[in-house]
């Protein structure tokens, strides 16, 4: 790794661009003018962004791009420093901005990029009365190739080891063979009719749900409850619309589990 990103990764603490550079082998820490707030909010899909300051490549941003809770700072060795945003697989030039050590703080407008389109926003359309409307985009690990998306109705109950029994599925689904890489149209969600029990003691709960488009298995331990996504779902008192775009980014965590990140592009 060479130096300067061990110092420019530094962003994710308290301070980002410690100005430094290597000669002959030695750090060389460069003096720094001033330390000034920097705060930048936005949101990527469809390709990676790479961020340079001054030339040199800090991180990558995919999903969520934010600095973290701590608030980070530009560290000024000149009186400018230059920001850039590029595509990660094609290296165009996207977005750039030049920070000034004259000014109090330094902000990336909040911005959203579609893998070929740098904006201030996402685009969305505005749910008109009563109407649920929801679009998906999927970003899926290698070997799942597409997903079937359902509202299911869980009949459950929670047994003496406090922990959920799920004992039948009632299932109405919203879109088929749903591939990466692309959003879907917008779709109408509706409330779900409430089945009748299969047995006493039950309750019931409506989820969102992903099966694999090929095995017709739920995608997380073939189980209902684990391949659920976290969105609203309209119910018989539902009384003012809304719109929902939800991107699905399918992840393995350091225990090789399989789980869902889900953010939703309208609430960002």
């Amino acid at each position: 790794m060479k130096i300067y990103k061990i110092h420019y990764l530094l962003v994710l603490c308290s301070l980002l661009l410690l100005a430094s550079c290597e000669k002959d082998g030695e750090i060389v820490v460069k003096n720094v003018k001033a330390l000034k707030p920097f705060e930048l909010r936005g949101y990527v899909v469809g390709d990676t962004l790479e961020q340079y300051f001054d030339g040199k490549k800090i991180r990558d941003y995919y999903g969520k791009a934010m600095l973290g809770t701590v608030r980070p700072e530009l560290a000024f060795t000149n009186d400018e420093i230059l920001m850039q945003f590029k595509n990660k697989r094609t290296k165009e030039l996207v977005y750039e901005q030049k920070f000034s050590i004259k000014d109090a703080d330094n902000v990336v407008p909040k911005f959203f990029y579609d893998g070929s389109k740098f904006s201030n926003k996402y685009e969305y359309p505005t749910a008109q009365g009563k109407d649920y409307l929801v679009n998906f985009y999927l970003d899926a690990p290698k070997g799942l190739e597409a997903v079937d998306i359902a509202t299911d109705v869980l009949e459950y109950y929670i047994d003496a080891n406090n922990q959920l029994v799920i004992v039948n599925v009632t299932s109405f689904p919203i879109a088929a063979d749903l591939k990466p890489g692309k959003w879907t149209p917008y779709y109408t969600l509706t409330p779900p009719p409430t089945p009748n029990p299969t047995q006493a003691g039950t309750d019931f709960y409506p989820v969102i749900t992903l099966k694999n488009s090929k095995t017709k298995k739920y995608v997380i331990n073939d189980n209902a409850f684990d391949s659920s996504i976290q969105m609203e779902i309209p119910d018989q008192w539902t009384s003012q619309g809304k719109t929902q775009s939800m991107h699905i980014l399918g992840k393995i965590n350091s225990l090789k589990a399989y789980y869902f990140e889900v953010n939703d592009l309208v609430q960002y």
